[in-house]
């Protein structure tokens, strides 16, 4: 477990993750501290919508010192009504969309909330190709995305009873990589073949920059070879 901590109005506050996601970690602390300039985020009924994620923050009591702990909705279970310590799921999607956003080229991401609903193909969800096409939103607390099958014969043909609404938080169940999108703005369409992106394109049909999985797996081996260099430098100095 990491542990990130910082100062807010002399208050001590914690946020913890499964693995070591600095920047989205460092990010957040920020726009917290940020907010405590404006309003009490102390209070019991604060909440705070950044990006995808809600989080809110927990009083707790060690020996004689007290600390507030950074929690947000449990996406994997219910979001709506219980909370976790563990901010690693909001944090690593945090990072995906910003990914996704940055590589795209995108000035103006349109935010979308894990209670936002996506409209689903009850069809597509066990299929390995699919797309994601953003729409207007038809109303408050709709994303505006529907996740359908790739190149289906039937699409202006499907029966409400084959749709289903459900919470963007969803997509976590049956199609993660569609989390990364879920910032791009109204006309995107995403094509992905099991969990995995093959396409990205505008409203204008024009093709978009996105993070490949051949790409993240070169940056995560060069990572590791960086990091086990340093190490290796600071065996030879220690010796």
């Amino acid at each position: 477990m990491y542990i990130f901590e910082a100062e807010m109005n002399n208050k001590k506050v914690k946020l913890y993750t499964n693995f070591p996601l600095k920047n989205a970690a460092g990010a957040l602390l920020k726009t917290l501290n940020a907010v405590s300039k404006k309003t009490d985020i102390f209070n019991p009924t604060f909440a705070l919508n950044y990006g995808w994620a809600r989080y809110f923050l927990s009083k707790r009591t060690d020996k004689n010192s007290s600390y507030y702990v950074v929690q947000t909705a449990d996406y994997r279970n219910n979001p709506m009504q219980l909370r976790s310590d563990d901010c690693t799921d909001a944090l690593v999607i945090q990072n995906m969309q910003v990914d996704t956003n940055t590589k795209a080229k995108v000035v103006k991401p349109e935010p979308t909330l894990f209670c936002d609903t996506v409209l689903v193909l009850k069809e597509a969800m066990n299929s390995p190709d699919v797309y994601m096409n953003r729409t207007e939103p038809s109303k408050n607390g709709d994303s505006g995305w529907y996740f359908g099958l790739l190149n289906d014969e039937n699409e202006d043909k499907h029966e409400p009873d084959e749709m289903i609404a459900l919470p963007t938080s969803e997509l976590m169940k049956f199609r993660g990589e569609a989390l990364r999108v879920l910032q791009m703005p109204v006309g995107t369409l995403a094509v992905f073949h099991d969990n995995e992106m093959t396409a990205l394109v505008d409203k204008d049909d024009n093709p978009l920059e996105f993070t490949t999985a051949d790409d993240r797996k070169r940056s995560i081996a060069a990572k590791a070879a960086a990091e086990a260099a340093a190490k290796a430098e600071e065996g030879k100095a220690e010796g």
